[in-house]
């Protein structure tokens, strides 16, 4: 009998074992294509934290002593390498002038003390310009919205601060006169692509300070920060349009995790294409990061809730990219400094106390780390590569709850490094 009841309990356990084996397997079989996207996804070594604000350039020229205030503030913190803090300046390199009879670019004398201010800081390694449009909308679509909108034809006698559009003439790259959007010709995008990056590229490249008077220790470095970097008002874009930039060699596009091409019937971006990491490549081989943490200080936003993010992009072995804009900073002239500003210098005195580690960077750089797998801020340790997987597939919705459920993470636990530290 006691044979028996061994040969039984024997069957009962095989076929536990079984179940939970055909569960395993059922699950990574059906999440293996996201599973694999994350064991690809480059896992960077240390912390690293990019400010990127946007709507810098051509407007009003209360910009300029905004920049200046705000390249001060960012030189008083230096990483672990000596590097300062570095924010990035999406910027715009124009302004319509009224009715659209012609524009203003950052190039004409009016925008010399803010074309100033922006290189002043960019020699000094606090300013990392970055492509955000020739204008933040498409100027046949505003003209056409303005034959029967009174608010546009009001915004267009200022025509400085393209934050007052309505949020769907705000973006570029469909037109959104007419909801839902409809997409440009091939022709007009090639076009204003090559014009808008022929004229970033006269203004802004080769501007940058060399590597070795802005880290202590040049050898730790990131390559040269020479690629063109792409940041899509609204984040609304398109694969031609990508295709665009990279004939004329951009080599970094920022989105926020999603290509959005479109603005629908309500004017919300929509018509979402593809879904992208950090480090997956795009139409004409560009690089994509991420950015989807914000520091919108006129909002609300503190510095604890960029640090929170900065850890859980730690953790998971990902730069922490925080979306702004230069309404955070903007003041009257002479004015005081504005209260982003203070909570600018909070976050950057509390990143470097409680990430010792912390390094400052740019999205050309991180790129350039990215294309050629650079040791010194790509992990290359296989081992430390799959504990930094299973963070993050432990984050993925229903997957990581699952796998918990069935104990595959904790199994997989097992074989991970406790020791590696965000």
């Amino acid at each position: 009998m006691a044979h028996i009841n061994c040969a039984h309990d024997m069957t009962l356990l095989f076929t536990i074992l079984f179940a939970w084996l055909a569960l395993v397997a059922g699950l990574l079989i059906a999440f293996r294509d996201r599973l694999l996207t994350l064991w690809h996804e480059p896992a960077f070594k240390a912390p690293i934290l990019i400010i990127e604000s946007d709507d810098w350039g051509a407007g009003p020229l209360t910009q300029a002593e905004a920049l200046s205030k705000l390249a001060v503030c960012l030189n008083r913190y230096h990483d672990v390498t000596g590097r300062p803090a570095c924010m990035t300046l999406a910027i715009i390199l124009a302004i319509p002038r009224p009715e659209m009879a012609g524009k203003v670019t950052l190039a004409d004398a009016e925008q010399l003390p803010v074309l100033n201010s922006i290189r002043a800081g960019q020699a000094k390694g606090v300013f990392a310009p970055q492509l955000h449009g020739m204008m933040h909308f498409w100027p046949d679509a505003l003209r056409e919205a303005a034959s029967v909108q009174t608010e546009v034809r009001t915004w267009l006698k200022k025509s400085e601060l393209t934050e007052q559009l309505p949020s769907h003439l705000q973006s570029r790259w469909t037109n959104a006169a007419n909801l839902p959007s409809k997409p440009h010709s091939l022709e007009d995008v090639q076009a204003a692509v090559a014009e808008e990056v022929g004229l970033f590229k006269s203004l802004f490249v080769g501007v940058g300070a060399p590597l070795s008077k802005i880290y202590a220790d040049a050898a730790r470095s990131p390559l040269a920060p020479t690629d063109l970097v792409v940041v899509p008002p609204t984040f609304v874009w398109d694969s031609r349009v990508e295709t665009a930039w990279a004939n004329q060699g951009v080599e970094v596009v920022i989105t926020p995790g999603c290509r959005l091409t479109c603005r629908d019937a309500d004017g919300k971006p929509g018509c979402q294409d593809k879904t992208m990491l950090n480090g997956n490549r795009g139409s004409g081989d560009v690089i994509y990061l991420v950015r989807d943490d914000y520091f919108e200080p006129v909002f609300g936003h503190r510095p604890e809730q960029a640090l929170s993010a900065l850890a859980r992009k730690t953790i998971l072995g990902r730069p922490c990219l925080l979306e702004t804009h230069r309404s955070n900073f903007l003041t009257e002239a002479g004015g005081e400094p504005t209260a982003a500003l203070a909570a600018l210098d909070d976050l950057y005195t509390r990143a470097l106390r409680d990430f010792p580690n912390l390094r400052f960077a740019t999205p050309a750089e991180l790129g350039n780390a990215i294309r050629t797998g650079d040791a010194n801020w790509i992990e290359q340790d296989p081992r430390c590569r799959f504990t930094i997987w299973l963070r993050r597939i432990a984050t993925l919705p229903r997957f990581g709850k699952v796998a918990r459920l069935t104990g595959l993470l904790p199994l997989l636990n097992l074989f991970a490094r406790s020791d590696l530290r965000p």
